[in-house]
């Protein structure tokens, strides 16, 4: 046996849901207005309470359900690894591991002394229910093809789990930072329904539930006995506010303590509010999703005529405003490859060329056309997000001038199936192991039910992501994953826009916040323990 560590990490996502019906919660009381939300929260004086703005509301608490909300989760409930502030991979709940040479057998020892909220031991009995009720095929949780490998686990002893894989996974380590779940909680319950999903969650984390009032509010209070030392705060409020000038607003009078802050409000920040500005480098993209089942992106010319119609850098500086970077691919921020990747980028007549061949002509009105039809295509972006919303329009208007027509569709995306949809500006991107975004975008294994929204299959994408998984050599794995970018570029699934910066407007008096490569969902609160406030009396 030999001790092995990957140096590959994982920033802490809000991952996408299984694409099944979340559990109902219990049922709440629902005030919605700002005044009575407001006498709930900002009238608490007690000096530990730090108030968090959230765009969104998570559907359930149970950590390996799978959702898109990370804060709640990593505040209640932590892994057997995480990351650091470096984004390397690190024990968490894990003690220590051993990997035999041929990467099937992992052994890993646990931390001694963990409670869980209710004050029981965790033990390797936990880690192996949770492992076994992920890939139980009745339990609803998007986790369960991370862990397809598996096909055993064994508790050795209480402090000792044994994890046995059909083959080598090099992810494996990584995919272990998810939320573990009790099993004397949630043992001969319904996984898909208990009310530990909504109003009962117990982990091991440094805060627990004390309140969750849906359309307003989750309190989390903390946790004494957590297993590295009691947090510094006494509870974290998150406040569920949606549009961003609200956001704004409450945190500039100071009903909340952090929100993050669009580009185009940052001017609005003026000294004497008493905040601060944490921008922060990230590996967080946006894209023109392409969806090839429509008869017009399966054609690669148009797709890479669009490609080479995209002037990236005027993006940057119209959308964000100078607060971020072009992007060509989806690991250019990543650990394993270098933001000096490049691809087609700002060349209208190469973008003509392609479709000249595709047997597009220019129409009288300037746009191309092909057996009558116009190269039009309907846009859709989220109603709340106001910096894909500048993208789109400035996207459309680049390739208007190149002859291809974009008919911007700003919807409500509540209920709305993203592969039902032509066109989309999608989010995405992580700055440790890789296989966490390319694997769930682009695998064809992923196309009906999974992330894989464009119904994209390359064979030889299919192959690269698979040797991925399985190649256990860091360097190995690194030019597997450059090649990867090459053929997602060669034959895109998506037209890459930029990669943004995050930003974030913190209150004086509020500290813990330690900037690192962020990705897609990443919360600044991946260190919740370390946060504190200090009020002026």
């Amino acid at each position: 046996m030999r001790s092995k560590m990957f140096g590959l990490s994982l920033a802490i996502l809000g991952l996408a849901a299984c694409g099944k019906t979340p559990p109902e919660p219990a049922s709440q009381t629902s005030e919605t207005s700002e005044t009575s939300q407001q006498k709930k929260i900002t009238h608490d004086t007690r000096p530990r309470t730090l108030i968090v703005a959230r765009a969104s509301e998570p559907e359930w608490l149970n950590p390996v359900a799978g959702h898109q909300h990370a804060d709640s989760d990593l505040a209640m409930f932590r892994g057997l690894f995480k990351v650091n502030a470096r984004n390397e991979l690190v024990s968490d709940m894990a003690r220590d591991w051993q990997v035999t040479p041929d990467g099937r057998i992992y052994t890993i020892g646990l931390r001694s002394g963990i409670k869980w909220h209710d004050g029981q031991p965790f033990t390797s009995q936990d880690v192996k229910f949770t492992l076994e009720t992920i890939q139980h095929p009745k339990n609803h949780s998007g986790f369960r093809k991370n862990l397809s490998a598996i096909r055993e686990v064994e508790a050795i002893d209480a402090l000792t789990v044994k994890i046995h894989l059909d083959k080598p996974f090099a992810p494996l380590l990584s995919k272990l930072r998810m939320g573990l779940i009790p099993k004397h909680v949630l043992e001969g319950k319904d996984f898909n329904t208990d009310k530990f999903n909504s109003t009962s969650p117990v982990g091991t984390g440094p805060f627990k539930l004390k309140e969750w009032k849906r359309g307003e509010y989750l309190i989390l209070e903390a946790n004494p006995d957590f297993y590295d030392g009691r947090p510094k705060l006494d509870q974290v409020i998150y406040k569920f506010l949606p549009d961003p000038n609200v956001r704004l607003v409450q945190l500039k009078k100071g009903e909340v303590d952090v929100a993050e802050i669009k580009p185009r409000q940052i001017a609005a920040i003026k000294p004497g509010d008493n905040i601060h500005l944490e921008i922060v480098d990230t590996a967080d993209y946006r894209v023109m999703m392409f969806n090839l089942r429509d008869p017009l992106f399966r054609d690669i010319r148009v797709r890479q005529a669009i490609q080479y119609a995209t002037d990236r850098k005027a993006l940057v500086q119209g959308a964000l405003l100078g607060h971020g970077y072009p992007a060509y691919g989806p690991l250019q921020y990543n650990k394993i490859s270098a933001p000096e990747l490049t691809g087609p980028d700002d060349d209208p007549k190469k973008s003509e060329d392609l479709l000249a061949t595709a047997g597009w002509v220019r129409g009288i009105d300037g746009i191309f056309v092909k057996n009558g039809q116009k190269l039009s295509f309907p846009l859709t972006v989220p109603a709340n997000d106001p910096v894909r919303q500048d993208l789109a329009a400035l996207l459309a208007d680049q390739l208007h001038r190149a002859g291809i027509e974009v008919r911007i569709q700003v919807r409500d995306m509540s209920g709305i199936k993203i592969p039902t949809l032509p066109a989309y500006v999608l989010g995405g991107g992580i700055p440790g192991e890789p296989d966490e975004d390319v694997y769930a975008y682009f695998s064809s294994s992923n196309g009906e039910r999974g992330s894989n929204y464009s119904g994209y299959h390359n064979p030889r994408v299919d192959d690269l992501l698979e040797r991925g998984r399985i190649t256990l050599d860091p360097e190995a794995r690194k030019a597997i994953y450059q090649q990867l970018q090459t053929a997602l570029i060669e034959d895109p699934p998506y037209n890459y826009l930029v990669y943004l910066k995050h930003i974030y407007g913190v209150r004086k008096g509020v500290s813990g916040f330690s900037p690192r490569v962020f990705g897609h969902g990443t919360s600044p609160l991946w260190n919740i323990e370390q946060w504190d406030v200090e009020r002026n009396p």
